[in-house]
């Protein structure tokens, strides 16, 4: 398995920011007027939407294109910033932290962030402050891979858009939507929102134009790529290469050699010429401090090597990329380098070792692949049952590759115009740029014009209401009605809290709950754990999502019924669950492992699909009473590699370890 092109975040790194509480204690004092529970938040109140000082500034500072990289300079102009800066600057100054402290896993803090940010913006009106925000949340979501929370925002930035005047804002509107698109599999509506970033590329600051287009063209070889187009892929990224080097923009030099090899190896096929390129790849991240494409880069070689069956070469580059996957924390695209490796054992003669530590790294591939990279995935695996003598599980494999790519074939044709498109536009042909802006314009009008409609019907209905309100209630049901709405909040912020499918607690809740009162986090021993519910991307394959729901319900109750009251139950995301334990000895929490394993497995789950037999896997560690706060995310580190441990070991187990001891596992027959 070969290149992967998302972002090198995983679930259990964004579980790290939403624990790490020093850092979030950083943040809160730096930008304490935020905070501040107390603070009365006005809106700025110069008339001017910008500061033209300040955003020539910016400007000077943005060098990447999410956030400027000198993020002390960053800091140092923020202090200049509050309320009273003019709207437009003050958000976008805000936004680059926000984004910012997303890109270093600090999700909770960048939301915080976000939450008082929007309330200004909101409360000045300026549809391009406003729009910035949402934009900038959506961000957030992106460089912490909750894919579906970034399209759900994108939600509300289309529906600011048609109000947007800021070119600068419009683009990174149509960008950001054009991306949670692509990785949410949308490619045909993608690649619209990543034309119409394009045409606005040129009325932006010209500073910036040259930089923006690159990245448009990374991320348009990127999609190329996804489609199967290897041959326009290539070319694509080629072309911004030899523009990159003609004009010193080297932001992503390394991602676009890193394209550009993965293309023509599946257009020329594997060679001693494209392990090269991939080389050329790692070192060109090596020297713009990118470690992500310098271990992705070595983990390309390594599977090149592997396809020309020079093994021992092949597992010099995959280890090579293994060691910086593990400097640099990097969970989920180090599966594939695991996946590779574990080929190797199965071609040297190792086979149920090797098939083990495949199918393990496979099913976390899988969880956030995309289904060409899956298919690409099931052939090797399906090759590596056929040495193994597995027939029988290979012709299943088959199966679904065979499946997988007749879906990928008429995905393709659907859009093969789309495709055209994308080659004439990188290409930068004018007519279509023109045809292009006037279709965006009608749309932009229509959708103008619904919105204004749907307001309008919104207004009257919200008129309607509060006139039934005062005339049902009057002023002597002033209380009650206050009594109500204050119980109605009340409710609305639990559900806030609350996972809708599980009734468990959410991500939110960390920070709502547990963060709230840290000091109860370190006075006694705790025990955390992470657990994952095993093959569930088969149930959800072989009965479909609704079926895999039930199973999410179901397995959420007996979770809940395995803890106390006072221990804090979490829907991590898709089948992943976080529990945290408070002041427990180990004893105690080797009772409650026992009692998730027995309780999940013991019991068949009833589901309309009939009954399924459901087994986890976790990681435990038991975190002694200390006077200081912990280091979460260390702990948080340590517990995902024991979940990893207790799958690569044959699944339906928990690792632990408790303090001053070595991890064990336990396993429940």
């Amino acid at each position: 398995m070969h290149y992967q092109n998302k972002p090198a975040i995983t679930l259990v790194v964004f579980a790290l920011s939403l624990l790490n509480t020093p850092a979030y204690a950083e943040v809160q004092e730096a930008y304490k007027g935020l905070f501040d529970e107390q603070a009365v938040v006005t809106p700025p109140t110069k008339t001017s939407p910008q500061d033209p000082k300040l955003e020539a500034r910016l400007n000077e500072l943005m060098d990447g294109d999410f956030t400027p990289s000198n993020h002390a300079a960053l800091e140092e102009l923020l202090r200049t910033v509050d309320v009273d800066t003019p709207i437009e600057t003050f958000v976008r100054a805000q936004g680059y932290q926000i984004v910012f402290l997303a890109m270093e896993q600090k999700l909770p803090a960048a939301l915080a962030i976000a939450d008082e940010v929007l309330i200004i913006a909101e409360k000045s009106g300026n549809p391009n402050a406003i729009a910035e925000v949402h934009i900038d949340i959506a961000e957030a979501y992106l460089a912490t891979s909750d894919f579906a929370a970034a399209l759900a925002k994108t939600k509300e930035i289309e529906a600011w858009l048609p109000d947007v005047s800021n070119p600068r804002v419009r683009y990174h509107a149509n960008h950001v939507i054009a991306r949670t698109l692509q990785q949410n599999g949308q490619i045909p509506a993608a690649l619209e929102y990543l034309l119409a970033a394009q045409t606005l590329i040129p009325q932006t600051d010209p500073s910036e134009q040259q930089r923006r287009r690159q990245f448009l063209n990374l991320h348009l070889a990127r999609i190329q790529a996804n489609l199967g187009r290897w041959q326009a892929s290539a070319e694509t990224a080629e072309r911004t290469i030899s523009e990159a080097l003609r004009t010193g923009n080297t932001n992503h030099l390394a991602d676009l050699y890193l394209i550009a090899a993965y293309s023509r190896q599946y257009q020329q096929g594997p060679s001693d010429e494209i392990v090269a390129a991939f080389l050329k790849a790692a070192e060109v991240g090596k020297q713009l401090d990118n470690p992500r494409v310098e271990m992705l880069a070595y983990n390309n070689a390594g599977a090149a090597k592997l396809l020309m069956e020079e093994l021992d070469e092949a597992k010099r580059y995959l280890e090579q990329g293994l060691a910086i996957a593990k400097q640099i924390g990097n969970v989920n695209e180090r599966s594939v380098t695991e996946f590779n490796l574990g080929y190797i054992k199965v071609l040297q003669g190792q086979h149920e070792q090797g098939l083990q530590e495949m199918l393990a790294a496979a099913e976390v591939f899988n969880s956030f692949a995309q289904k060409r990279e899956q298919a690409i995935l099931l052939s090797h695996i399906a090759k590596a049952y056929e040495v193994a003598g597995k027939y029988q599980k290979q012709a299943e494999i088959l199966k679904q590759q065979v499946q997988m790519t007749s879906e990928l074939a008429a995905a393709e044709r659907d859009q093969k115009v789309n495709e055209l498109q994308v080659r004439y536009q990188a290409a930068e042909k004018s007519y279509e740029i023109k045809l292009l802006e006037q279709q965006a314009d009608l749309q932009t009008q229509e959708l103008a014009a619904q919105q204004r409609q749907q307001q309008l019907f919104a207004l009257a209905a919200g008129s309607l209401v509060l006139l039934i309100l005062l005339f049902a209630f009057g002023y002597r049901k002033t209380r009650k009605l206050n009594a109500l709405l204050n119980q109605a909040n009340a409710e609305l912020h639990e559900q806030s809290l609350r996972d809708p499918l599980t009734g468990l607690h959410n991500r939110r809740a960390i920070y709502d709950q547990l963060l709230r009162d840290e000091k109860r986090l370190y006075t006694g021993n705790h025990a955390v754990f992470i657990i994952d519910i095993d093959h569930f991307k088969t149930i959800n394959d072989k009965h479909g999502h609704s079926v895999g729901d039930e199973v999410l319900i179901e397995f959420g109750r007996r979770v809940k019924q395995a803890v106390r009251k006072t221990d804090m139950a979490v829907r991590w995301g898709g089948e992943e669950f976080l529990l945290v334990l408070e002041h427990v000895n180990a004893e105690q929490v080797l009772q409650v492992a026992r009692k998730l394993l027995n309780d999940i497995s013991e019991k068949p789950f009833h589901t309309s699909a009939g009954r399924l037999h459901i087994t986890l896997s976790g990681g435990c560690r038991v975190i002694a009473s200390n006077r200081t706060p912990p280091n979460w995310e260390a702990t948080v580190k340590d517990v995902d590699t024991l979940l990893y441990q207790a799958k690569s070991e044959g699944r339906n187990r928990i690792r632990y370890q408790v303090p001053g001891a070595e991890p064990e596992t336990l396993v429940v027959r």
